[in-house]
């Protein structure tokens, strides 16, 4: 017998005289619609993967994800060195930052920046310029507690600020002489 695999189908003549028998595999039943039987059973596993995948990944999003995406905060945060903490209102606030891993932020020895108007003399009176100061939480009229608890959600970024940079002297200058005026 020669290797060839043969159908009961009746071979049907081709141009040039030679036959040809039409390949299929003996073993795979065919069904009605002529679709070979199964042939839906890889699409439904694949599917069930990809849902199995897709719940395991929201359920566990956090942890797959750690410090990716809206945590802006980490754990490598020095809370003896000072932070910008800039937040979504467009305020900023200087401070220590601490509690990172808590849905709370926690600030502490907190600055912020105040701006004002500053009083022209002589012919620059109609060109008004502004001026800046540095102003130490608690010393405004409701007199809040020098610590602050911040969403996360509301927090944008944050970046650690120099020794040597113009906040920082100027929260060691307040150190030093605590008027309770604001510093320039």
């Amino acid at each position: 017998m020669s290797d060839e695999i043969r159908v009961n189908r009746p071979q049907q003549p081709m141009q040039g005289g030679m036959q040809q028998q039409p390949m299929m595999r003996q073993d795979a039943p065919m069904m009605e619609d002529g679709g070979k039987k199964g042939s839906k059973l890889p699409w439904i596993i694949l599917a069930v993967v990809v849902v199995i995948i897709v719940v395991v990944g929201v359920l566990f999003r956090n942890k797959l994800f750690k410090g990716t995406g809206g945590e802006v905060l980490g754990t490598t945060t020095n809370t003896m060195e000072y932070q910008a903490v800039f937040l979504t209102n467009g305020q900023v606030y200087f401070g220590q930052i601490s509690n990172t891993e808590s849905n709370y932020v926690t600030l502490k020895d907190i600055y912020y920046l105040q701006v004002g108007p500053q009083q022209g003399s002589g012919a620059d009176v109609s060109q008004s310029q502004q001026s800046i100061s540095l102003v130490k939480l608690g010393n405004e009229l409701h007199g809040p507690e020098d610590e602050m608890h911040i969403s996360r959600s509301q927090i944008l970024f944050y970046e650690d600020l120099k020794k040597d940079g113009s906040v920082v002297k100027a929260i060691d200058a307040y150190k030093t002489n605590p008027s309770g005026a604001p510093i320039q």
